[in-house]
C-alpha cells in the first residue's frame, strides 16, 4: 500500500470529523429545544453524539465514543420504561408488561423515535460510516438515542431524562401498541398452540434465493406436524415472523383437531 495515500486518506477523515463536529456543535441549540431539555456540560452532549467511527483507532474500549453512554443510557430507559407501565396499566399481569416492554425499548421503536426528531443529522460520524449510511441505520439510532438519555440522566438527574421520554416515547406507547407491524406473531402463536395442547411450533427453512447481498429467505410453521403457513424475508427471522403472522389468521382449533384426526389433509391452511 501505498504510505502517502494511506496518510492522506486519514488527513481527509481527521479534516471530515472535525467539520462535522463543528457544524453539529453549531446545531446544539436546536437539539436542546427538541430535546426539552437544555444541558449545564455541552461536552457530554457531545460525547453522546460521537459514534465510535469517528473517534482514533487506538480507543479500543470506546472511551471517547458515546458507547459507555449508551450502556448508562440502556439502565436508565429500562428503570424507567418499566416504572411508567407500572404505574399506568395496573390491570396488566407481569407478562403482559413484559411483552409491552420488551416493544417499547425494542431496537425498532427506538430507532423511529430517533427519526421523529432527526437525531441522525446530528451524529458525528468517521468518513466511512457516513458514506455507508450509518446516518439512517436504525440500529445506530437507537444507540444513539440511549447515549443522549444517559447524557441528559448524567447533566440532569432520572426526573430530567423522566422528562425525556415523557416527551418522545411515553405518549406513543398506545400507538405502538396499536400497529399490527408491532405485534410479535411469534409469541403469540406460540401461546395459542401450548395453550389448545398442540406444543411448540417448528419453522423449516425451505429455500433461499436471490444474491449475497439480497438474499431472500422461504419459511414453513408446523404446528402438530400441520403446515399453516409460509413466509419470506430478507433474513429467517423475518420470515419466521411473517411466517407465524400467517399461521395466525389461518389458526382454527377445530380444523387442527380434525385434521389430527385423519379427517382433513396435512396441508397449508387457505385464507
Amino acid at each position: 500500500m501505498n504510505p502517502l495515500k494511506t496518510v492522506t486518506k486519514i488527513i481527509r477523515s481527521v479534516l471530515w470529523v472535525r467539520r462535522r463536529q463543528r457544524q453539529v456543535e453549531s446545531s446544539f441549540e436546536k437539539l436542546q429545544k427538541t430535546l426539552g431539555y437544555r444541558f449545564r456540560s455541552i461536552g457530554i452532549l457531545r460525547q453522546a453524539l460521537t459514534h465510535k467511527s469517528s473517534v482514533a483507532p487506538e480507543d479500543t474500549k470506546g472511551l471517547f465514543s458515546n458507547e459507555r453512554l449508551e450502556f448508562l443510557g440502556d439502565a436508565v430507559l429500562n428503570c424507567l420504561v418499566t416504572e411508567y407501565l407500572y404505574l399506568t396499566y395496573p390491570d396488566k399481569s407481569e407478562g403482559q408488561l413484559s411483552k409491552i416492554k420488551s416493544l417499547v425499548v425494542s431496537r425498532k421503536i427506538l430507532g423511529e423515535i430517533a427519526v421523529s426528531f432527526n437525531l441522525g443529522q446530528y451524529l458525528i460520524f468517521g468518513l466511512s460510516e457516513e458514506k455507508s449510511g450509518g446516518r439512517s441505520r436504525l440500529s445506530t439510532l437507537s444507540n444513539a438515542f440511549e447515549a443522549v438519555l444517559g447524557a441528559v440522566y448524567l447533566d440532569g438527574g432520572l426526573e430530567a431524562a423522566k422528562g425525556i421520554l415523557n416527551l418522545l416515547l411515553f405518549k406513543r406507547i398506545p400507538e405502538f401498541l396499536r400497529d399490527e407491524r408491532n405485534i410479535n406473531y411469534k409469541s403469540k402463536i406460540l401461546e395459542i398452540a401450548q395453550h389448545d395442547g398442540f406444543g411448540i411450533p417448528k419453522y423449516v427453512t425451505i429455500g433461499t434465493s436471490g444474491p449475497d447481498h439480497a438474499k431472500e429467505f422461504k419459511v414453513r410453521i408446523e404446528i402438530a406436524g400441520i403446515t399453516l403457513g409460509e413466509g419470506v424475508g430478507p433474513n429467517k427471522k423475518i420470515a419466521q415472523q411473517n411466517a407465524a403472522q400467517i399461521a395466525t389468521n389461518n389458526y382454527s382449533k377445530e380444523e387442527m383437531l380434525s385434521r389430527l384426526k385423519g379427517e382433513g389433509k396435512n396441508e397449508l391452511v387457505s385464507d
